[in-house]
């Protein structure tokens, strides 16, 4: 018996137990194998729907479904929350029981999430479309109500998921606005870390100049330090204040906690993975995707879906003695609206360096087609399109 436990059900821990149990189904018939998710959460949400439901009013509902109709045959559901990963001795323990429950394999997937108390004050006074649904929608209720003022938007500290959200929200919010005719009245702000406006210089070069054609103020190598709710200000590590009457900045987020001050992770959390086998680099029976890494690369979805397949493969290899090793590529491509129907891609893999590619129609109609198929993908349904697509990124053999 091989007893394989997948701790998060986001994409790719789903994903990756998708896979898994299509893979090895003779297996688990045969009482040779069980695949194990661990997670609390009963709903799942389409992260990126989040600037859907925040700078265009969609309806939070559309974008959530019930873990259980997301878990694909042969998966065991456990409804609680990892509190404990021992890979030495082989077992995880949830909060809820002192059971200890034995694998040979794990998959930590347990994603990121916003943490606020890096920043002093941010919390009270910024709304985010990175935490839920719920809270995007917020967002939307509130540039509903507004006629003019000065808005802040941007990155409010590092990292972060979805490379490309902070900018897509400043696009969405001038669109927004010139669509009820008020945009001379509402000043919009975009704030960053780094010293340009988009961290990749192809991509920087494609949206600098539509900063400056659509009159977004931009701040670079701003580190957001303090922010001031009472008195609508932030201040920067350099030293900088600014004045704001709306602030929707992306918070920089945090890894699971049990994590932290583990053996498998370095001093923030973030789980130590080999970047092209993802396992856990003193463990061999371990491995972690997605968000939860330390890989200096993206937090977006797409990375955990690869990184998934590649474990996946590499688990099945060694089960059905096929002895087959799968490499993950580094690809990523996120997907950037521009607004007006228009989106680019941000695409490059360990070995190259991200592509210049210029926002087109095309590009928003490839996006909407992802959105739509998403929830099927979960479920491996679209596997021969996504391997047609990413052709030689979708792992290296």
């Amino acid at each position: 018996m091989k007893n394989i436990a997948i701790i998060g059900s986001g994409a790719g821990g789903l994903i990756t137990s998708s896979k898994l149990s299509k893979d090895l189904s003779k297996e688990i018939k045969n009482g040779e194998v069980t695949i194990t998710l661990f997670d609390k959460k009963r709903e799942q949400e389409f992260q990126p729907g989040y600037l859907e439901v925040a700078f265009r009013g969609t309806d939070p509902s559309k974008i959530r479904r019930p873990v259980k109709k997301l878990v694909s045959p042969g998966v065991k559901m456990v409804y609680d929350n990892v509190e404990k990963v021992d890979l030495a001795n082989r077992y995880v323990k949830t909060e809820g029981s002192s059971e200890k429950i034995n694998f040979d394999y794990v998959i930590i997937s347990t994603g990121s999430s916003p943490d606020y108390d890096q920043i002093d004050g941010l919390k009270q006074a910024n709304m985010d479309f990175h935490t839920d649904a719920y809270n995007a929608s917020l967002i939307y209720n509130r540039i509903s109500s507004i006629k003019s003022g000065k808005i802040v938007v941007g990155i409010g500290g590092l990292p972060y998921k979805c490379p490309p959200s902070p900018n897509e929200s400043a696009f969405m919010l001038h669109e927004h606005f010139r669509k009820k005719g008020i945009r001379d009245d509402v000043e919009i702000i975009y704030v960053t870390p780094f010293t340009r406006i988009y961290s990749a210089e192809s991509i920087n070069e494609v949206i600098e100049p539509m900063y400056e054609r659509r009159d977004i103020e931009s701040i670079t190598a701003f580190n957001t330090d303090t922010v001031d709710a009472e008195k609508k200000e932030i201040t920067s590590l350099e030293g900088e204040t600014l004045k704001y009457d709306y602030l929707f900045l992306t918070p920089p987020h945090k890894p699971a906690g049990f994590l932290k001050g583990s053996d498998m992770s370095d001093e923030d959390g973030w789980v130590k993975v080999d970047k092209k086998d993802l396992h856990i680099t003193t463990y061999d029976n371990g491995f972690a995707i997605g968000d939860t890494t330390n890989i200096p690369i993206s937090k977006a979805g797409v990375e955990a879906h690869l990184e998934g397949i590649v474990v996946a493969n590499n688990i099945v290899g060694e089960i059905t003695g096929t002895g087959q090793k799968y490499k993950f590529t580094g690809r990523t491509q996120c997907s950037m609206e521009t607004g007006f129907h228009k989106a680019t891609f941000v695409v490059g893999t360990y070995d190259r360096p991200v592509e210049k590619i210029e926002p087109s129609t095309m590009n928003y109609m490839e996006k909407k087609v992802m959105e739509k198929i998403y929830w099927g993908s979960l479920h491996g349904h679209y596997e021969w399109l996504f391997k047609y697509h990413f052709k030689k990124d979708y792992f290296e053999e």
